[in-house]
């Protein structure tokens, strides 16, 4: 169906790349696949899940003539309710584009991004190296809203009960 799917990534990982969805429609003259309806595409430990998946793929012809042949896919193009999650972040959009040859995935629209408990960076694109562990956020013509969390979580603090406070003193 397509050779070039295993040299596919979304993630650091060296697994295949699986999409499953309700419909798949593979339009080999034009290169490229079409996923519709609840579709996941998981890699190792990186998943993309949207509404809409559409992969587009290099093309080469036989030495002998014929169909051109889906070779490596180049790019993955989510839309609608896009989720990008990774072992060290979770990205939520409303569009992706992830660039293979580069390692690097854009999504935009109303993005927010969280790294773990560390916090939540929100904007309207957000350009995310993989390989370099590198993200630019940016947010048009409003500004960049990030939210971190600055408390300290003792490693081997045991946990104790809820103190309550004592109760005012009665009016004279």
């Amino acid at each position: 169906f397509m050779a070039g799917a295993a040299h596919a990534q979304i993630g650091q990982s060296d697994a295949p790349l699986e999409i499953v969805s309700d419909k798949s429609e593979y339009l080999q003259n034009e290169g490229r696949g079409v996923y519709t309806g609840n579709v996941v595409a998981t890699q190792g430990e990186s998943k993309i899940t949207t509404d809409k998946l559409t992969f587009v793929c290099s093309k080469t012809t036989p030495a002998g003539g014929g169909e051109a042949q889906c070779d490596e896919i180049e790019v993955l193009i989510a839309e609608g309710k896009v989720f990008y999650l990774a072992p060290d972040v979770r990205i939520r959009g409303d569009r992706a584009q992830y660039d293979f040859p580069s390692d690097t995935i854009t999504i935009t629209g109303d993005v927010i991004l969280s790294r773990g408990e560390d916090g939540v960076v929100r904007g309207t694109n957000v350009v995310y190296s993989i390989g370099e562990g590198r993200t630019i956020i940016t947010a048009g013509k409003n500004r960049v809203t990030s939210v971190f969390n600055t408390a300290k979580k003792p490693a081997d603090a045991p946990a104790t009960a809820p103190v309550t406070p004592a109760p005012a003193p009665a009016p004279n």
